[in-house]
């Protein structure tokens, strides 16, 4: 099965071609890492080759100026990426609900950026904890119909806590969860001159690729 391509050649090598197309791929990583760089290149990309994109914005955080400076067919692309804009769980779940009917032929990609915002704010305020967890997880098992009855590519970004236990640490918020029904997990990490990226997990690569890259105005550059 032919590959998503993730927006930079480097990219691409990094994961034997690109992004696959019948599952869940997670990012996730601390603020500023570069998480939502990732799931625009590729949404341009898809956009760029023709396809619609579905982009599912809970933090807010997509400026359109950066779409801008990444895309030469700025125009089109925008056109071609449907943004949703939830601002409380409930706006989140009900989007879910709907996506089925919304995903066609002319539909290469969904992204949701984050998963976790809206589900980390429901859960400091409500009592019902089991409802709010069950809730994330029909949102993620819908995700995993779609890919693979669609053959089209999801990315997820996550946010991070602190291990308390391992000092140093981090965990992916919604745990197992996003674990399970993640087939690629990719973790960005910030360190004093770049970012780097790490495969996590994956079905046929080997745990524990690394590379360095930097935010730069075209998109990522790698760092040799």
């Amino acid at each position: 099965m032919t590959k998503v391509s993730m927006g930079a050649l480097f990219l691409n090598n990094f994961l034997d071609g690109g992004y696959d197309k019948d599952i869940i791929t997670t990012i996730f990583g601390p603020s500023g890492t570069g998480k939502t760089n990732l799931c625009l290149l590729a949404a341009v990309k898809v956009a760029e080759s023709g396809k619609k994109v579905i982009f599912i914005d809970t933090e807010g955080g997509i400026a359109v100026e950066r779409i801008r400076q990444i895309s030469s067919q700025f125009e089109e692309v925008l056109k071609r990426i449907i943004f949703f804009h939830p601002i409380n769980y409930l706006e989140q779940k009900e989007i879910f609900e709907t996506l089925r009917e919304m995903v066609n032929e002319h539909i290469g990609m969904i992204v949701v950026d984050s998963i976790s915002m809206l589900y980390r704010l429901e859960l400091g305020k409500s009592e019902e904890v089991y409802e709010v967890n069950s809730a994330l997880g029909r949102q993620i098992a819908y995700l995993v119909e779609i890919a693979r009855r669609r053959k089209i590519p999801v990315l997820i970004t996550n946010q991070v806590y602190a291990d308390f236990d391992n000092r140093g640490e981090i965990k992916m918020v919604g745990g197992d969860l996003l674990k399970y029904g993640s087939k690629c997990l990719l973790e960005l990490k910030r360190f004093n001159n770049c970012r780097g990226l790490i495969l996590r997990k994956h079905r046929s690569l080997p745990e524990g690729k690394t590379l360095k890259f930097n935010i730069v105005q075209k998109g990522l550059e790698e760092i040799e």
